[in-house]
């Protein structure tokens, strides 16, 4: 990951916790997310990530799915991060349009309560 790009994910996470009071386990999920990402996206892509595009982020989804084999509720709050991040980038100008915009957000299976 670019250093560029630590800086900018301590930014958005000072964001999140004094803005939406996000709790200190929610910051560190989304900044592994986030980490993951940008490390992906600077090794396969050779991109900063600010400069995303939404064929990047299907790689990476794809990528993800074979790789690990992601649950459900990890998928769903890795699009939350993602998510959330451009938004913040858009909201701060540092971006033009916000990649994520076409993204569908997974549907989560509905848990029902075991017996007993």
């Amino acid at each position: 990951m670019l250093e560029h790009d630590t800086a900018l994910l301590d930014e958005f996470c000072d964001h999140l916790w004094l803005e939406d009071g996000l709790s200190r386990n929610t910051l560190s999920a989304y900044r592994r997310d986030l980490t993951l990402y940008a490390d992906w996206l600077a090794r396969e892509r050779s991109r900063p990530l600010l400069d995303t595009r939404e064929e990047d982020l299907s790689a990476y989804f794809a990528f993800r799915y074979t790789q690990a084999r992601l649950r459900a509720s990890s998928q769903a709050r890795l699009h939350s991060s993602l998510k959330r991040f451009f938004r913040y980038a858009l909201r701060e100008s540092r971006v033009a349009a916000d990649p994520t915009l076409k993204l569908d957000t997974p549907k989560k299976p509905q848990r029902f309560p075991k017996s007993l």
